[in-house]
């Protein structure tokens, strides 16, 4: 089960407190920071498998590549809880180490082939399967989907509001403020992060080509600041220096 881990408002508080400056209507002016994190569970996997063939002739590992992926998308066709797309393709010459020779010795073709879904047994599953014809898997990913990241943000931006809210009344109601009247608020996207990698692997062998996997969590947060007015403040006296 997820679970929001909220930030204390005290140091906040003690963090907006020396920003007070006074209006002209008699009002003062308090500049507020909340905040609010949350850990969530991952709910899409990513994986990026790669085809790679060094062949004397480009020709022959042009052909040897577009052979295996197809294949792969051809699989991949009957499964369509699985979002699949052909990412980097490239050819490279490979020269002879003294450079004795301006022609290349040989040819390497690579491309990419990139998995993504909620299904990760299935995923997985797939993914070992393609390994065993020539793909391997080169990393894995886990984030959050488009979706689930969007509630929870909404979620912790009312939170970071609620938090707003409250410290700024505390900030008033030390000062003796009656009434308190937000004129501006910002929303600071702290960002979502991105996917999170988990492995790097070289190609497996048969018996060991479904990988094990944990999807773990991701953190997001939210952070608002922005201007009130306090307004029947007590007048605060000055105190000679003695």
């Amino acid at each position: 089960m997820s679970r929001v881990l909220l930030i204390p408002t005290l140091l906040a508080a003690l963090l907006a407190w020396p920003p007070i400056a006074g209006a002209d209507d008699g009002s003062t002016l308090l500049t507020v920071t909340a905040q609010a994190e949350g850990e969530f569970d991952n709910d899409r996997m990513t994986v990026q498998l790669r085809a790679e063939r060094r062949a004397a002739e480009v020709s022959e590992a042009v052909a040897d590549i577009n052979r295996r992926m197809r294949a792969a998308l051809e699989r991949l066709a009957r499964e369509p809880e699985i979002d699949a797309r052909t990412l980097s393709y490239s050819t490279s010459p490979i020269y002879d180490r003294d450079r004795s020779r301006t022609e290349p010795v040989a040819w390497q073709v690579d491309q990419v082939l990139e998995l993504k879904g909620g299904n990760f047994e299935l995923i997985a599953s797939i993914a070992g399967e393609l390994q065993e014809h020539g793909l391997a898997i080169a990393q894995i990913h886990f984030s959050l989907s488009p979706e689930k990241r969007a509630r929870h943000h909404r979620e912790l931006l009312l939170e970071a509001i609620r938090r707003w809210q409250h410290i700024a009344q505390d900030m008033g109601a030390a000062i003796g403020a009656s009434h308190i009247v937000p004129k501006a608020l910002t929303l600071h996207d702290d960002g979502f992060p991105g996917p999170r990698p988990m492995l790097a692997l070289r190609a497996l062998d048969t018996a060991e080509s479904t990988p094990a996997l944990e999807a773990g969590r991701s953190t997001l947060r939210v952070t608002v600041s922005g201007e009130a007015r306090a307004y029947g403040a007590a007048t605060l006296r000055t105190l000679e220096r003695r």
